[in-house]
């Protein structure tokens, strides 16, 4: 009988965020005075500084803030496990003059983010798409039809960054929330600088000129 070999699937290429799109998404989220709503404006600076995912940021309560200590302290949505994260200064703050500037004073409403219309209810996770998009547009990059433009960036971006940084995996996947280690390939996969360290040189093995012509 004859056997036929599997068939690998490919994976498709996963797009991320070049030096120069995050250089202009930190320089938006910290310029005073930008396009962004106070709300809008919290939101990208914890999907950009801490990676949380969409789902645990809409579900954000008041009492997964210790503002004495400085930490965010959730239980994720997707895996039941309990993630603590540093409230750094730029985030707090942002977070804050939300709540006191422009948030509605809603009685018996828990959730940090809501929505800006009457009834005023907790902003859902694909909100935040559409406010990931908003983030893009005002730093003008991601414009083009095609582009990803979803809130898993932040979180792939962060992560990579964290790599290139010699950032410990363990680390990287604590700070995530993540189970399995096995989970961080995907960023390793976008990491240039460190899969450029694993190549080989091709020195040894003469290649005709012709072959890199009008490439």
């Amino acid at each position: 009988m004859l056997r036929i070999p599997d068939i690998v699937r490919r994976k498709n290429n996963i797009q991320f965020l070049q030096e120069e799109e995050d250089a202009k998404i930190h320089d938006l989220l910290q310029k005073k005075n930008n396009s962004l709503s106070l709300r809008d404006e919290a939101i990208g600076k914890l999907l950009y500084f801490t990676g949380l995912r969409a789902c645990d940021i809409a579900d954000m309560k008041f009492e997964n803030i210790d503002w004495n200590n400085d930490v965010i302290k959730i239980i994720q949505s997707k895996t039941g496990h309990v993630v603590e994260l540093p409230l750094i200064s730029t985030v707090g703050n942002s977070i804050y003059a939300y709540i006191k500037n422009e948030r509605p004073s809603v009685k018996l409403e828990n959730h940090i983010f809501l929505k800006c219309k009457a009834p005023f209810d907790p902003i859902t996770f694909k909100s935040l798409w559409a406010i990931s998009a908003k983030i893009y547009r005002a730093a003008g990059i991601r414009v083009s039809e095609g582009d990803r433009k979803g809130t898993h960036l932040f979180r792939h971006n962060l992560a990579s960054k964290m790599i290139r940084s010699g950032v410990l995996q363990p680390v990287v996947t604590e700070t995530l929330g993540h189970s399995d280690p096995e989970s961080l390939k995907h960023y390793l996969e976008s990491d240039i600088q460190g899969l450029r360290k694993c190549t080989l040189s091709i020195k040894r093995f003469p290649v005709k000129k012709e072959i890199f012509e009008n490439v």
